[in-house]
């Protein structure tokens, strides 16, 4: 399930770094364009158009610099993250906010401001901040920042009257109070997609752990079963041979009695380890109970299943055990036939099983079809 997790957290990483590369060159282009435009107002000051260039060129090398960032992977995603938001929040306060009235904006100036970039500029600020802090903390940053933003604004209407119309100003005020409707219906799809994956992990874990043994972390015995349903399905519909065993750690009692039961679970555990590192990618292990384990050979028939667990049992006795004591295993492995079903596969596998360990265990018996097979 780790493994899962992770990997979905790389996908979703690789489709922020594509987002803000994306967003960072579109964002380019936009200030490039207002740049041009700044250029051709001959309306406004010199120094008004220099001030804002100048800071256009300043968007235009963070924006370069963050996809720069993010194409070469220098540094955590989230510390770039965290970076354009501080720098972006600063230029909101400052640019949308403070320095324009300070260089002579008018109300009617300020409106048409507002509703070609202002507002978004803001509202992407504001989406970033959830995406970025946790709840609480998310929505005391956007909320101070959105509150910072209209006190200005409203600071801008005070002193502009009653030599300016505020009809320009209370429309901004009213694109504003809309703005904040929008921003909480945002911030409750960013709560229920939180709230949605969280749920969805918790399900993912409760379903893994319905089928995982917990002391070895292979399939427990109810997803074994389930594996052996399935293939026998395989069997009947295509015809695809599998073999299964089912082997039982010698003298277990003696262990426990010996060395405890930490002494036994660890022998268990070794045990786990060792049979991962000896099947291939197609086969499937699990715990069947106690000191039973399951093996299922897909597409494997009787004479490669008893090498390949002849192998397992050579090699329980070189890795496994505790201080001076040699651990063995005894097998038994039976390949499906059309007249099986699976509670009869068991029957012969066990009864294999059962026989290696009367005739002296530490040994693999292959199960032989019965007569009334035949």
């Amino acid at each position: 399930m780790q493994t899962v997790i992770e990997q979905e957290r790389g996908r979703f990483d690789q489709q922020r770094r594509r987002t803000y590369q994306i967003a960072g060159s579109l964002g380019v282009l936009m200030v490039a364009i207002d740049i041009v435009k700044q250029s051709l107002d001959h309306t406004q000051p010199l120094v008004v158009r220099l001030v804002y260039i100048v800071n256009d060129l300043f968007l235009i090398a963070i924006s370069l610099f963050v996809v720069w960032l993010v194409t070469t992977r220098r540094g955590k995603l989230t510390t770039v993250e965290r970076l354009m938001f501080i720098v972006f929040a600063a230029e909101s306060l400052l640019f949308n906010g403070i320095v324009p009235p300070l260089l002579g904006q008018t109300l009617a100036l300020r409106w048409e401001q507002t509703v070609n970039d202002d507002i978004w500029f803001l509202f992407m600020i504001c989406t970033l901040g959830f995406h970025l802090f946790r709840h609480r903390a998310s929505v005391l940053i956007v909320t101070s920042l959105y509150g910072l933003s209209v006190i200005i604004l409203g600071g801008q209407i005070l002193f502009s009257m009653p030599h300016e119309p505020l009809e320009p100003g209370l429309r901004s005020l009213q694109v504003y109070g809309m703005g904040a409707i929008f921003l909480c219906f945002i911030y409750i799809v960013s709560r229920y997609r939180a709230q949605t994956q969280r749920l969805q992990i918790e399900y993912e874990l409760m379903e893994e752990w319905a089928f995982v043994d917990m002391l070895t972390g292979l399939a427990n015995r109810r997803r074994c079963e389930q594996v052996l349903q399935e293939a026998t399905a395989r069997y009947q519909r295509y015809g695809e041979p599998f073999t299964i065993c089912l082997w039982d750690i010698d003298h277990f009692k003696q262990i426990n009695d010996t060395y405890g039961h930490e002494g036994g679970d660890q022998i268990l555990r070794q045990m786990a380890r060792l049979a991962r590192t000896m099947i291939r990618s197609t086969d499937f292990v699990g715990r069947w109970g106690g000191e039973e384990f399951f093996l299922l050979l897909p597409c494997t028939h009787l004479a490669e299943a008893e090498q390949l667990a002849d192998r397992l049992r050579h090699r329980i006795m070189e890795h496994i055990g505790l201080s001076d004591h040699v651990v063995s295993a005894s097998f038994g492995v039976a390949e499906y036939h059309p007249s099986d079903d699976q509670t009869s596969l068991l029957a012969r596998a066990d009864s294999a099983l059962y026989e290696a360990k009367s005739t002296g265990r530490n040994r693999v018996v292959g199960a032989e079809l019965s007569p009334s097979f035949g």
